[in-house]
């Protein structure tokens, strides 16, 4: 019996067709590819790193303060005295983050290290000139500085005159703070105004987990993110105003994990958003559209209400300052670690017992199936930056988003960190699922550089991708394994997903042209099996 010509070249057809549908598959799915101009970069923080609390004319911060406390708050009585002694060892950490292939090198300004007092009467030269020469170090190598402003470190000065984050009075002083650097540091090229909100007030002022501990939860952490986000919007106002030959672009950083119903019950559905609106929401939302997000008003109004005070615990913003904060952001800063379950609660709790957690009405849960980083203190589920980034796009648009610091820690016992290498894989797989479904996310930056100070838990949490030896007084910075790792994706800015994982939460998806060439296979082979039964019909 002779096979129709025609039918030789559609099985021909399909064979290429599935061949290459195959390797296709393989190429686009195991090997992912960030665009040409994504860039990646390596975060820092000045208490964390520093060292040099006393020296050269610096002033305390509140964590100088905190740490120095008996009994200590910090595991193992650790300090940030000397931590990784990179006041004097900058050098050294801007050559190994060069050596990293990176673009980025995030670092925070110590605001006590150049204005001893808080105040900008005065300034302190050799604070200013150690992040002046920081700065040039960084672009000798071609890097980028990118500048936080506050990274947690108030000046104790201030704090004992009672200028601190729930009173008005500190927004003038960092503004003035604010804008002594940026006029000292002309080649920054990122400028970010205040890092995590939510540690400083939900942690620092609502319990004692963080400085400068007040556990006031439900009543100065709301004041705080008052003023907070005032104050990043003076200083963002401030630099457009002050600064406009200026190019570097400004913006908050505000963390923000996921938060996944526990059931599928629209009471539980209800529940995780409501708790994403105080999470993050909290802070995003004033900086987006100018005011807290409604849900967040009304459950604190109403549970003000009914423990019978005047008025709501959480002060209202005025039309003007409204407008004054609406829209202080040039891109979104994300720092993003990992997930929590949350469930609406059973009832609600006594209105006379006033907290965040109350104000919320959720009860949070993690799944006992998530793996847990090795010192124990996050769960990694890499699905959870890529539902932030949906449920952002989905809230506030089609933001530019940095995600300023993402990392997974470990016990500090070994250099061969798998599980590091593993960790940025996933996450960084669903980060590029993200970008494929629309999300503009530009850089990614690793929390952190090197090991460091890491507040309360002090040394024994260890984020960085070099080891650094604390019970060595030189302070020994070794690569680990996932130096390679982030010197090669810098270099290629090629991924390999889809690879088995234990921290895998969600399939890969399938990149949407390999989905249509399988369409076009499927055409090819019912075309096929029509032209048998023609065939079937004619013998």
């Amino acid at each position: 019996m002779m096979v129709p010509k025609h039918f030789s070249s559609l099985r021909y057809l399909i064979y290429i067709c599935i061949t290459f549908n195959l390797v296709a598959a393989k190429e686009e799915v195991f090997n992912r590819k960030f665009p040409d101009d994504f860039e990646f970069g390596a975060a820092t923080s000045a208490y964390q790193i520093e060292g040099a609390w006393n020296i050269d004319g610096k002033g305390e911060s509140i964590w100088d303060t905190y740490v120095h406390r008996v009994p200590s708050p910090i595991k193992n009585g650790d300090t940030g005295d000397v931590a990784c002694d990179s006041y004097y060892k900058y050098k050294e950490d801007v050559r190994l983050a060069a050596e990293l292939g990176i673009k980025l090198y995030r670092f925070s300004i110590s605001w006590p290290r150049v204005l001893p007092t808080g105040k900008s009467d005065n300034i302190s030269e050799t604070g200013l000139n150690y992040y002046k020469d920081l700065v040039k170090e960084i672009r000798k190598y071609g890097m980028l500085p990118v500048a936080t402003i506050y990274h947690w470190d108030l000046p104790q000065s201030l704090y004992d005159q009672g200028i601190q984050w729930s009173n008005v009075s500190l927004i003038p002083y960092i503004v003035d703070y604010a804008r002594v650097v940026i006029r000292n540091l002309p080649d920054v090229s990122y400028w970010i105004t205040i890092n995590e909100p939510k540690q400083v007030c939900r942690v620092g002022y609502g319990s004692t987990y963080l400085a400068p501990g007040l556990n006031s939860s439900g009543l100065l952490e709301y004041d705080c993110a008052y003023v907070l986000l005032k104050s990043h919007a003076a200083m963002y106002r401030m630099y457009k105003k002050e600064f406009p030959d200026y190019k570097a672009p400004m913006s908050i950083v505000i963390d923000c994990q996921w938060i996944e119903a526990l059931t599928n019950s629209p009471k539980d559905r209800e529940a995780a958003e409501r708790q994403r609106q105080f999470e993050c929401g909290l802070y995003f939302n004033p900086v987006f559209n100018g005011d807290w997000p409604q849900v967040v008003k009304d459950r604190i109004a109403y549970r003000s209400e009914k423990a019978n005070l005047t008025k709501s615990r959480l002060p209202s913003f005025t039309a003007e300052e409204i407008e004054e904060i609406k829209g202080t952001h040039d891109f979104l800063g994300l720092n993003h670690y990992y997930t929590m379950l949350a469930r609406e609660e059973a009832e609600e709790a006594p209105f006379n017992e006033t907290s965040w957690e109350n104000d919320v009405g959720t009860v949070d849960s993690f799944d006992p199936n998530w793996v847990v980083e090795s010192n124990g203190l996050f769960v990694i589920v890499p699905s959870g930056v890529l539902k932030v980034l949906r449920w952002i796009k989905k809230s506030y648009g089609n933001q530019k988003i940095i995600i300023t610091e993402i990392g997974m820690s470990d016990n500090g016992t070994y250099l061969n960190d798998q599980d590091r290498i593993d960790f940025y894989t996933e996450y960084f797989c669903n980060i590029l699922e993200a970008m494929d479904e629309g999300v503009d996310v530009r850089v990614i930056t690793y929390w952190s550089l090197m090991d460091n100070f890491e507040w309360t838990s002090g040394y024994s949490a260890h984020f960085g991708i070099y080891h650094v030896d604390f019970k060595d007084s030189n302070r020994t910075r070794t690569p680990k394994e996932s130096v390679g790792f982030v010197q090669k994706l810098a270099r290629d800015k090629k991924l390999s997903c889809g690879n088995p994982s234990k921290y895998r939460s969600v399939p890969v998806a399938l990149p949407k042209w390999t989905q249509i060439i399988r369409f076009l296979c499927g055409i090819m082979a019912l075309e096929i099996n029509n032209t048998k039964i023609e065939q079937q019909k004619v013998l």
